[in-house]
């Protein structure tokens, strides 16, 4: 195998089919490239999704955080940069930039993930890990907590669970919670704003068929979101959203 870059660069034509009304790309659809330039990077450095599943483990997704200068519009080229910054506790932390093709910076996110035994779904230790770390590089500060619990929330909206939701493990994929979240909000808002900055803490898993609602309040400025399963109210993901004119 040739030496594995301690940053992974890819660039990007922005699709019709992945912008909204005005023409600017969807979050969930940011959220699919960044997740996407991680797990090439993962895989070219032997731990991806086929080198995980010959050891009955799996990779899972415990918080992203992003802030948004610019959502990129339709046509536009764009790069996007990616690197492990190191490990904190059991979390693998790797942050992200997204650049527009003049080198402004549109996009700065860093997440947190863990290796789960995909039988007794408990977290592995990774500080073993062969990777080559960049930690002298924080794009942005990783906060390993979870967004805080609402309190007096309200129901938003509700969605199913079906089968072109679901990733190879089965479950519902990562950044269809950030759709539910993000459809969940009136037209009139959506034209009028963009999501500038953006945190969400995975919880658990919805599988095929799980009905969900998605719970909403304002608290200091912010808006805290919450999804939860409407079968037994097991909550599924938290956010903390910001917004912006334009």
């Amino acid at each position: 195998m040739s030496e594995v870059p301690s940053t992974w660069n890819e660039q990007r034509s922005v699709e019709s089919f992945e912008v909204d009304m005005k023409g600017r790309l969807k979050p969930h659809m940011l959220f699919a490239y960044l997740l996407n330039s991680a797990w090439k990077h993962a895989t070219r450095a032997a731990h991806g999704y086929e080198d995980l599943l010959g050891r009955n483990q799996m990779w899972v997704l415990t918080k992203l955080q992003a802030a948004i200068t610019r959502l990129p519009a339709w046509g536009e080229e764009i790069r996007i940069e990616t690197w492990g910054k190191g490990i904190e506790k059991l979390c693998a932390l790797r942050d992200f930039v997204v650049s527009s093709a003049d080198g402004g910076k549109l996009v700065s996110a860093t997440s947190a993930w863990m290796i789960l035994d995909k039988e007794r779904h408990r977290p592995l230790r990774i500080d073993q890990m062969s990777f080559p770390w960049k930690p002298g590089r924080n794009e942005m500060e990783t906060r390993l907590e979870k967004v805080p619990a609402l309190e007096k929330s309200e129901s938003r909206a509700s969605f199913r669970a079906v089968f072109s939701d679901i990733d190879v493990n089965e479950h519902v994929t990562a950044m269809k919670y950030l759709q539910w979240i993000m459809d969940s909000h009136e037209p009139s808002l959506l034209r009028k704003m963009h999501l500038s900055s953006l945190e969400i803490s995975f919880l658990s898993e919805a599988v095929m068929g799980d009905e969900v609602t998605v719970y909403s309040e304002q608290r200091d400025g912010h808006e805290l979101c919450s999804v939860r399963r409407s079968a037994d109210e097991r909550e599924l993901c938290r956010a903390r959203l910001e917004w912006a004119g334009g």
